[in-house]
């Protein structure tokens, strides 16, 4: 299947969240108290030890950028053959919890967002908890506007009509990713007004207190730089780069119910689009 892929650029949200080196110097981490792997288990060797890995970086004791012993000191540790590690260390690769470095020591890597910028209409809070991440939102404002000119013509109001705008910082983990501010139809949303947005999904309260559901969408994205603010509250310098993501969210009679412009930062982020022909 034809991939896009770039750093900038691979599917609906695929978000890389890189803790701060300087809270978290590189060292190698210990096997000390990590265990057991059983033998005689019915549940396979290598599936054992994904398990443990994987409960290590969960519980924080292991954390981003702390390297891995060697594949040999996994064996002398757990008594297995170095197939049994290669292919759970594979396993962690492959799914973002792990990196591994040409001539390097595997080391832990950054919490992963992955979502489908074309084929998914999940929101960010859903695609992160689906994944088995820890999405956290600050709810920056929340009030009534008047709808500017883009905005009139992405909802398909009048301008200067009602509008609700709800600005959010996400992040996943204690690591902000994404600035983004979603403007909904007044008319229809009203009642969200009363809700409070910290740490919960936009979408599923919008299903579950009034029944209405994204149907289909219009997403596009580009580069951009952050501004002096934006840069700020998403712990980087003026200028750094992003990913803009915009989408208009409709309801299955074709009403535009949401329009949400997002700004996910450059060094942590990747997008998949998948094609077909």
């Amino acid at each position: 299947m034809p991939r896009t892929r770039s750093r900038m650029e691979r599917s609906p949200h695929v978000t890389q969240v890189v803790l701060n080196m300087a809270e978290h110097p590189t060292f190698t981490v210990s096997l000390n108290g990590t265990g057991p792997i059983i033998e005689a288990s019915p549940i396979p060797l290598y599936f054992q030890l994904i398990k443990l890995i994987e409960a290590k970086i969960r519980a924080n004791e292991w954390v981003a950028g702390q390297s891995l012993p060697s594949e040999q000191a996994f064996c002398d540790h757990f008594g297995l053959s170095r197939t049994v590690v290669r292919q759970a260390f594979a396993d962690l690769v492959n799914r973002g919890l792990l990196k591994k470095r040409n001539g390097k020591n595997t080391t832990i890597s950054h919490p992963e967002y992955r979502g489908a910028l074309m084929q998914s209409l999940r929101g960010f809070h859903e695609e992160a908890e689906r994944q088995g991440q820890n999405p956290r939102t600050r709810v920056l404002e929340l009030k009534v506007v008047s709808a500017e000119p883009v905005v009139a013509k992405k909802l398909g109001i009048s301008e200067g009509a009602n509008a609700i705008l709800l600005t959010r910082l996400r992040y996943l983990g204690d690591e902000p990713e994404v600035f983004v501010k979603t403007y909904l139809n007044y008319d229809r949303c009203a009642p969200l007004l009363n809700e409070d947005f910290t740490d919960r999904s936009l979408y599923r309260v919008l299903e579950q207190k009034l029944g209405l559901v994204i149907a289909k969408g219009v997403r596009t994205i580009r580069a951009v730089a952050l501004n002096t603010r934006e840069a700020s509250m998403l712990n980087v310098e003026p200028r750094s780069p992003a990913l803009l993501l915009t989408s208009i969210g409709f309801l299955a009679d074709g009403t535009a119910l949401e329009y949400f412009v997002a700004k996910h930062r450059g060094d942590r982020t990747e997008f998949e689009v998948q094609l077909i022909r």
